[in-house]
């Protein structure tokens, strides 16, 4: 009996040096009944040309040539065209394990879920790789409030590790323009399926480049994710009043990272104005009631009350950070 269809999103921008890796683990999949849909988002290296050269190996790639357009269309182009009963999403620096969605349809089929998870590595550029997550071995299943709360505590809100029904995105797209683009489409794509399905297995390889967006030095697109966090807040506690709280520290988390990369690359002064504004949209959530630390509320009470003091602050503690390593 002929499996169902699995539609393969991979989207492309100069990653000439990786690429290859990525479709050559995709196209050797245990499971074969594939559609790989690349699409080469504008690249200006030899990205289009190696695609090109799979698309003519493997008759089971859709590759598409494209204006650039950013990450979120190239994956939305992309699902438009997707025929499988289910659809992934592999990023096109990264890699597979051989026999990943052979394990995520067995698991969703097993356990009748509509998205089924596996745990991945994150692997430096020298290769050294390490679990994103140790939890105990063995397969978990969760529904309701459950499977919602669960992507809300995952502070890598990533789509690519996991495998989806079809249906699922009918009506959800990834945002134009928008770094941290998953972000803003998991807490709805987990709500509407039916059952969620976790494996502790590692299959997905999850390249830490210094290029890419989290290890990058600072930029105001990467306080992106302080949106996303407040969406997906409003939406989580709109249908899960328990559920406030941890969704709404969240958005603090993220606030202070931005500011702590903001200031270690001095960028505070530069875009001050701009930090202004997400300060005051941030500062309409109430942070004392949802479980930050004592540290974490001083650090917002600065930020709130006056950005230079914050900036003096982290200035100080820098440097005596810097003077007990002399010492």
């Amino acid at each position: 009996m002929l499996q169902p269809k699995i539609s393969v999103i991979v989207p492309v921008y100069n990653v000439e040096k990786y690429v290859s890796k990525c479709i050559e683990s995709i196209i050797n999949q245990t499971y074969r009944n594939l559609e790989i849909i690349i699409v080469n988002d504008g690249s200006t290296d030899k990205s289009g040309d190696i695609c090109d050269y799979y698309a003519k190996k493997d008759d089971r790639i859709v590759l598409i040539h494209q204006e650039n357009q950013g990450l979120s269309m190239a994956r939305n182009n992309a699902i438009d065209i997707a025929s499988g009963d289910y659809v992934g999403f592999v990023d096109s620096d990264d890699w597979i394990a051989s026999d990943m969605y052979h394990t995520l349809y067995g698991n969703a089929t097993e356990y009748g879920a509509d998205i089924s998870m596996c745990n991945f590595y994150n692997v430096r550029e020298d290769g050294v790789k390490s679990p994103y997550s140790v939890e105990s071995e063995g397969i978990k299943v969760l529904e309701g409030v459950y499977k919602v709360a669960h992507n809300i505590r995952l502070s890598f809100n990533c789509v690519w590790n996991r495998l989806y029904r079809r249906y699922l995105f009918e009506d959800i797209r990834f945002p134009k323009g928008k770094t941290f683009e998953d972000i803003f489409v998991m807490h709805r794509l987990v709500d509407m399926a039916n059952r969620v399905v976790l494996s502790s297995e590692c299959k997905y390889y999850y390249l830490l480049r210094q290029a890419g967006i989290t290890l990058s030095p600072f930029n105001l697109k990467q306080t992106d994710d302080i949106e996303a966090f407040i969406e997906r807040h409003d939406y989580v506690s709109s249908r899960y009043p328990n559920l406030e709280k941890v969704s709404r520290r969240l958005i603090f988390y993220s606030l202070l990272w931005n500011m702590r990369n903001a200031h270690r690359d001095n960028k505070i002064e530069t875009h001050k104005e701009a930090l202004y504004k997400i300060i005051n949209t941030v500062r309409r959530y109430d942070f004392r009631d949802c479980g930050l630390s004592a540290e974490q509320k001083m650090l917002l009470e600065l930020l709130f009350d006056d950005i230079n003091a914050y900036s003096k602050k982290m200035h100080t503690e820098n440097k005596q950070r810097l003077q007990s390593k002399i010492n």
